[in-house]
C-alpha cells in the first residue's frame, strides 16, 4: 500500500477526532452541568412525593391514620401532626393521660390539638375529637387537601355543621339518646358516636359536642 495514501488516511482520522472530541475542560463542564440537571430533577420529585404525601396526610380522617396502631406508632404520628398545627413543636407526647380498669384502658389527651386516643390492650380502640365542650380542649379543626391537620371522617364539620346537618349528610342513625342529658346518635355501620350541644331533640340546630370515632364492624 502507498505510503501516502496511509499518511493521507490517519491525518483525515485525526482531523475527524479533532472535530468530533471534547477537550478534557470541556468534557468536565458538560458532566457538571448534567449533574445540575440530575439534582434539580432529582429535587422536583422528592418535592412532588412529598406534596403528594402531605395531601394524603391532609385528607385522610383522623381514624384512618390512627386506629389500630400502637402506642409508639400512635405518638409517631402525632408528632407529625402536632409539628404541622402547632407552629413545628414536635412531639407525640401527651398533655396528661388516665387509665381505667387496671390499666387496660388508657386515654391519651391531647387538649393542644383537641382529641384523646382510647387504647384496649395496647391498641388505639377510639378516637375522641372535641369541639364545644367547655373543657381545656381546644376545638379539633381538621384539614381535607391542602390543609395541615387531618380531616374528620364522613365530611363532618365542627365549625358548621348542626344535629340537623349531620343527619342530613349521613342518614337515619343507628341509635340515639341522651334525652335530658346530652343527645348524641350513633353510626355503627361507619363507626361513629356524635354528640350535640342540647338537652333534647326539639333543637335541631344544635352544634357539635364531640365525636368518637371506631373501626366499624364488617
Amino acid at each position: 500500500m502507498d505510503k501516502k495514501f496511509v499518511k493521507r488516511d490517519c491525518l483525515a482520522i485525526k482531523r475527524g477526532m479533532a472535530t468530533t472530541t471534547t477537550r478534557p475542560e470541556e468534557e468536565e463542564e458538560e458532566r457538571e452541568n448534567e449533574d445540575e440537571k440530575g439534582g434539580a430533577k432529582t429535587s422536583a420529585i422528592i418535592n412532588a412525593r412529598a406534596e403528594e404525601e402531605e395531601d394524603l396526610f391532609s385528607s385522610s380522617s383522623v381514624g384512618t391514620l390512627l386506629l389500630g396502631k400502637n402506642k409508639a406508632e400512635s405518638r409517631e404520628t402525632i408528632e407529625r401532626w402536632r409539628g404541622t398545627a402547632n407552629g413545628g413543636r414536635k412531639s407525640g407526647n401527651p398533655t396528661s393521660e388516665k387509665s381505667f380498669q387496671n390499666g387496660e384502658i388508657l386515654y391519651e389527651n391531647y387538649a393542644d390539638l383537641g382529641f384523646s386516643v382510647e387504647f384496649l390492650r395496647e391498641s388505639v380502640d377510639c378516637v375522641h375529637l372535641y369541639n364545644e365542650t367547655k373543657t381545656d380542649f381546644v376545638p379539633f379543626r381538621g384539614g381535607g387537601k391542602g390543609g395541615k391537620m387531618p380531616s374528620l371522617p364522613f365530611g363532618i364539620d365542627f365549625e358548621e355543621d348542626t344535629a340537623k346537618d349531620v343527619v342530613g349528610k349521613l342518614g337515619e342513625p343507628t341509635s340515639k339518646g341522651g334525652t335530658g342529658v346530652q343527645i348524641f346518635i350513633v353510626y355503627e355501620m361507619l363507626g361513629i358516636k356524635i354528640s350535640f350541644n342540647a338537652l333534647d331533640w326539639e333543637n335541631a340546630g344544635a352544634s357539635i359536642h364531640s365525636m368518637a370515632v371506631w373501626k366499624a364492624s364488617d
